[in-house]
């Protein structure tokens, strides 16, 4: 055994805020943008269609929200698409 000291390892409590944070996902999909606001799949895609909620993001052929553009857009009060881009 070496009598050479080694560094401790960060306390547990640190580890789970960073594991906490890194987890979180960027871009939801839209069932998962429905979920989170106690809606059904059907109705995300309507107020989409009617352009009630913040404008997804496109890539190929997936169809995404970003995340804290829904809390944001949630904390104020869930404005039409076109008031939320004006505020943007």
């Amino acid at each position: 055994m070496s009598d050479t000291p080694t560094s401790s390892p960060p306390p547990l409590g640190a580890l789970l805020v960073d594991a906490k944070t890194e987890s979180e996902p960027l871009l939801v999909n839209a069932k998962t943008a429905a979920a989170m606001c106690a809606k059904s799949l059907r109705t995300w895609r309507t107020w989409d269609a009617l352009g009630l909620i913040p404008r997804p993001v496109r890539i190929k052929h997936s169809t995404l929200w970003r995340l804290n553009e829904l809390k944001a857009w949630a904390a104020a009060g869930c404005p039409r698409r076109s008031e939320w881009e004006a505020r943007q």
